[in-house]
């Protein structure tokens, strides 16, 4: 396969690798196709002009009478332009009225986002942008000491929140001083209901609420309010500059203290669309569900509004968004890996891993279309997809033609599996909030797995060498080292912290943490954060994070944290079995044919019989003896139901974890202690 890269020549120098970018944009630009477009202002006025009188947003219609959620309703764009334009008016006069000091970044004044994925947010978002304003995300999924931290390190005045966060806001109100407005998203008479405003009683709601406000010196209005002082008083569009801030997000805080992101109009631009001149998606049907106070969600709804765009919320519960899915049927899906993960488990359990002659039949019909796809790079098949993967595929909706993941890898038995049982591209990305959520992307088309694709249009990606770690761009067959990106889509800085910004960058090379490997076929594969790298006791690097990947393709193993420590020179494990592999196997080798899967987690000689079998594994798979398992700690309790442990995105916190397994680790240490 010819590579997917452009290696600049002669760009090499000592220390870092050379200069590598899309094989389809080696001038390191984009071009100048749709260049005019600037802003997210002007961005949403380009869609405005292509598709005036299409569906652009839509609700699931609640009925309050049993709380049934149906189809999907429908604002068309210049229904929403037009609430952009009253909403934008009305918060400028709020603004002046309120908060005419409020601080944000230079000249610019921030506005708080305080809500799952709505319509409304993105009323109030271009509105604000409107006026050369930003906003902030405010994120509770987690735990809501980061709300609060969120609205004090950005000093916010004015918050734009659904109505169900307001009791909460209210509560807390003295350990957030800067607020002085609240504007609700939903009507405080409760006069539109939906799902949040059932716990709300009409005729009690906004006067309890305010009444609540007003003794803490908050002026509560509603987006009806703000929308009808727009309208009563038109003023004059402000609309940013490239170079303006766009919106402020913060890192989901995996390894440490979350930071404020700045990210400018140019540079979210930029991201959005080097991705729409990867896949050119036009008339696309988009279920909005990752989180929209973090860059990622926004990012793609930016790229698919260059070719038009419908875009259905979900209800905001986890456990209804295949519910979602099958009533808004869309034809591009975004998930992070643990909910695709979900989705698999679920589809596959009835399929691939059922008991009898539907378990041998689909197996039998992915098999097909796993050999198909690799000796033609056909998706479809004629025989299987009517039989078979077209039920499968109506799961979701049946109109599905990429699934696009990124934030950690996916397992390319997953991948393997959506393209087989939806017939349709599934490409991993990579980027952080630091890039616009732009970095690298999988090329449509390429049906491989275990990699992130290649640069995104107009980006240079090179290999900073890690000697320490053993990590270095001269390495054979791949060069490896710390992934540093230089775009036009990186960040501004951190809110008022220039120590932070000034360390993660290299000149003007973004220096990600990441540690990665370029291929023979161009595309990058991620190893490691490099703070998740450990030497042990006897000067050899470890990845953590790499063997957490290894390990877990073994049939029996569900998820699991390898910790490794430099006192010891033996690695161990905290496992979470796969219980439908797992409880048979143990059930053998403890002899107790009825023994639940818990009391086979508990068991010492189960943990010694697996370490053994896993030793065997890591053998087979080519990891050395350092990279063996000591001991390992079976966990019966799924890492997933432990909200702690995982970031708003879902991204596993590997530090909170290890504190989390603090006993069971030390225990495990002492039981290896010793050479090899």
């Amino acid at each position: 396969m010819a590579s997917q890269t452009f290696k600049v020549p002669s760009s090499e120098v000592p220390g870092y690798s050379a200069i590598y970018r899309n094989s389809l944009f080696k001038d390191g630009t984009q071009g100048s196709e749709l260049s005019h477009i600037t802003t997210a202002y002007e961005l949403f006025q380009h869609h405005l002009a292509i598709a005036p009188k299409t569906e652009f947003m839509g609700t699931r219609r609640f009925d309050p009478a049993d709380g049934f959620l149906d189809e999907y309703e429908w604002l068309t764009t210049s229904e929403i332009a037009e609430l952009v334009e009253d909403f934008g008016s009305g918060l400028e006069h709020v603004f002046a009225k309120y908060a005419a000091d409020a601080k944000g970044h230079g000249t610019q004044q921030p506005l708080g986002m305080y809500a799952n994925n709505r319509y409304e947010w993105f009323v109030a978002e271009f509105g604000a942008f409107r006026s050369r304003r930003y906003t902030v995300g405010i994120c509770d999924a987690v735990e809501i000491q980061a709300a609060e931290y969120t609205i004090n390190h950005s000093e916010l005045r004015v918050i734009a929140c659904s109505i169900d966060k307001i009791p909460r806001m209210l509560d807390r109100m003295a350990g957030t001083p800067s607020v002085r407005v609240i504007i609700s998203m939903d009507p405080l008479n409760c006069s539109r209901p939906n799902h949040l405003t059932q716990a709300f009683c009409a005729e009690t709601a906004g006067p309890s609420l305010r009444k609540r406000a007003a003794a803490l010196g908050i002026t509560l209005l509603d987006m009806d309010e703000v929308l009808e002082m727009g309208r009563a008083t038109p003023t004059v569009a402000q609309p940013p500059a490239p170079s303006d801030i766009c919106v402020m997000c913060y890192t989901s805080g995996t390894t440490g203290v979350m930071k404020g992101v700045l990210l400018t109009h140019d540079g979210m631009i930029n991201a959005s669309r080097s991705s729409h001149f990867s896949f050119r998606y036009t008339d696309t049907t988009y279920l909005s569900v990752t989180l929209l106070a973090h860059s990622m969600d926004r990012y793609v709804v930016y790229m698919l509004m260059y070719g038009g765009v419908r875009i259905g919320f979900g209800t905001g519960d986890r456990t209804r968004i295949v519910e979602d899915i099958q009533v808004l049927r869309p034809t591009v899906m975004v998930g992070f890996p643990r909910l695709l993960v979900a989705v698999y488990e679920r589809m596959a359990a009835a399929t691939i891993r059922a008991d009898g002659m539907t378990g041998v039949l689909s197996r039998i019909a992915y098999q097909c279309k796993r050999q198909r796809l690799a000796a033609t790079g056909e998706l479809h098949h004629p025989l299987w997809d009517r039989v078979l993967f077209s039920k499968l595929a109506a799961q979701l909706g049946g109109r599905i033609k990429a699934v696009m993941t990124g934030a950690a890898d996916l397992k390319p038995e997953v991948i393997d599996f959506f393209r087989a049982a939806l017939s349709c591209d599934v490409v991993q990305g990579y980027g952080q909030t630091e890039t616009s959520a732009a970095g690298t992307i999988q090329r449509l088309g390429d049906y491989t797995s275990g990699h992130i694709g290649v640069p995104n249009a107009g980006s240079d990606i090179r290999l900073r060498s890690m000697p320490d770690a053993g990590y270095l761009v001269t390495d054979l067959p791949c060069p490896r080292g710390e992934l540093m990106i230089r775009s036009r889509s990186l960040f501004a800085g951190y809110f008022n912290d220039p120590e932070k910004t000034q360390a993660t960058m290299d000149g003007e090379w973004l220096a990600t943490g990441d540690v990665v490997q370029i291929n023979a076929t161009g595309t990058l594969s991620f190893i490691s954060r490099t703070k998740n790298l450990v030497k042990n006791n006897l000067g050899y690097c470890i990845s953590a994070e790499r063997l957490d990947r290894i390990y877990a393709q073994h049939p029996m193993i569900q998820s699991l944290l390898v910790d490794g420590h430099q006192d010891y020179n033996k690695i161990v494990a905290v496992i979470v079995p796969e219980p439908t592999e797992f409880t048979p196997w143990a059930r053998s080798v403890a002899n107790m044919p009825d023994a639940s899967f818990e009391e086979l987690c508990a068991k010492p000689e189960v943990a010694k019989e697996l370490a053994e079998v896993l030793r065997i594994y890591s053998a087979s798979v080519g990891l050395s003896v350092y990279e063996q398992l000591g001991a390992i700690y079976i966990e019966p309790v799924p890492f997933t139901e432990r909200r702690h442990l995982f970031t708003s995105l879902l991204k596993f916190k590997r530090t909170a974890a290890i504190v989390h397994y603090d006993v069971q680790l030390k225990k495990l240490y002492k039981e290896v202690g010793g050479l090899i």
